[in-house]
């Protein structure tokens, strides 16, 4: 069984996939941390990594050779580690990608509760049937005009009254939601504007 590097007590550069594999199942984070980060690492071994690891994977440099080579391998990763990768500001959008398609909710929270979002992938989000997503998207600060409009006439309250504490309504959506039938959205979006007015 291949040991770390004497020196460095991490995985040698020329480690193999099977050696690579049993420091995997290593108690130390450290190690485990290196092999997430070793290109000759496994994309299954990557997987079980990603869930306590998600900025070492996300920087491996081998990930885009994998998403080539072995994409039957990455689809199996599990939702926890898809929201834990999806959730690093470093990661590509083929991983919000696969984060949106998994059915585990929790990686596709990961992808609505990023800083930095693409349009489509907000447009994405705002077309969502599950309403907390939708919900969650229209406090997103670069939301597109027509989205914001789409938003203010959603089906489900939850999501019109979360976007009426969003900080920059254009003023035809603010209106639409002060007229809102339901009292909680009017009253949040008198809040909000009493929050903003200038003393």
């Amino acid at each position: 069984m291949t040991a770390p590097d004497l020196q460095t007590g991490l995985p040698a550069p020329s480690a193999t996939a099977e050696e690579l594999t049993r420091l995997a199942r290593s108690a130390a984070p450290p190690l485990r941390e290196a092999v997430a980060r070793h290109p000759n690492t496994p994309a299954e071994v990557l997987g079980s990594l990603a869930a306590d690891f998600p900025e070492a994977v996300i920087a491996n440099p081998a990930l885009p050779l994998l998403r080539l080579a072995q994409m039957q391998h990455i689809q199996r990763w599990t939702g926890r580690s898809l929201a834990r990768l999806a959730a690093v500001d470093a990661a590509p959008e083929w991983i919000q990608e696969l984060a949106m398609r998994h059915s585990d909710p929790q990686a596709q929270w990961a992808v609505a509760g990023r800083a930095a979002l693409s349009e489509t992938r907000l447009r994405q989000l705002a077309a969502r049937g599950e309403w907390q997503l939708r919900a969650a998207v229209a406090q997103h600060p670069d939301l597109p005009a027509e989205v914001l409009a789409s938003l203010a006439a959603d089906p489900d309250y939850g999501v019109r009254l979360s976007l009426a504490a969003h900080p920059a309504l254009p003023p035809e959506v603010l209106k639409l939601l002060q007229q809102d039938p339901h009292p909680l959205v009017r009253r949040r979006t008198q809040m909000v504007n009493a929050k903003v007015r200038p003393l």
